[in-house]
């Protein structure tokens, strides 16, 4: 593949794309051969061209889902690099719209690096905006392996838009929402129960028992020494 690729050998596939008669080919392969061309455009450093391939791609084919997913890629790439929000909520859009067309198991990757990408979300909460806008072309079925780490994401900036998308995946499977909801909320309650119980403790006075166990001055010993008697 492209990442494996030596730098003449990246060069020589890209001239081959740019020389080719696209004239012939359906909309699907030339949204393909599109990414393709990205692709390879990406790995020898030519971002902003790498960027119009891959934006031509999807908007030739907006069912392609490896047009989407490579675009996807090549702006969580960047995302990593300086955190720009920017590139974040393209990069989190990209995945969403692969996972659209995908089958459950095939879109994994993809669920995984949208929630991960949340983790990095800033105070605007600009990446959930962008999962709450794009969520809803993804069949619920999709998020089920996902609902504890989405339950965790409520107690973060983003818990508003995760509720929406929790609630959408409940009214389609109830059961397999409310289950984790559940665990979650005794287990929650519990901790609370602990800490409560914890600081109650320590912010409460000594106890007549804890008074009466410490020692007094008639209680040190006397080092065998006998009292006086006095008659």
């Amino acid at each position: 593949t492209a990442n494996i690729m030596e730098p003449n050998e990246l060069q020589e596939a890209l001239e081959f794309i740019e020389s080719t008669n696209l004239k012939y080919f359906s909309k699907e392969m030339v949204s393909e051969f599109l990414a393709l061309k990205g692709t390879f455009q990406a790995q020898i450093g030519k971002l902003e061209d790498a960027n119009k391939s891959f934006s031509a791609a999807v908007q030739l084919h907006d069912g392609l889902v490896k047009a989407w997913a490579l675009w996807g890629d090549f702006l969580d790439q960047l995302f990593n690099e300086d955190r720009n929000q920017t590139l974040g909520v393209a990069a989190l859009t990209c995945y969403l719209h692969a996972c659209r067309h995908q089958s459950e198991p095939k879109s994994r990757k993809y669920l995984a690096r949208t929630i991960w990408m949340l983790t990095y979300d800033d105070e605007k909460g600009s990446l959930a905006e962008a999962l709450d806008k794009y969520y809803m072309g993804i069949p619920p079925m999709h998020w089920l392996p996902w609902i504890p780490q989405l339950l965790t994401c409520l107690v973060r900036n983003e818990g508003t838009h995760i509720l929406n998308l929790l609630c959408s995946v409940g009214k389609a499977y109830p059961q397999a929402v409310y289950f984790p909801i559940r665990t979650l909320y005794l287990t929650l309650k519990m901790e609370q129960k602990e800490k409560y119980k914890s600081e109650n403790q320590s912010s409460q006075p000594p106890t007549l028992s804890r008074t009466l166990s410490q020692p007094t001055p008639t209680d040190t010993p006397n080092d065998g020494v006998e009292p006086m008697q006095i008659e």
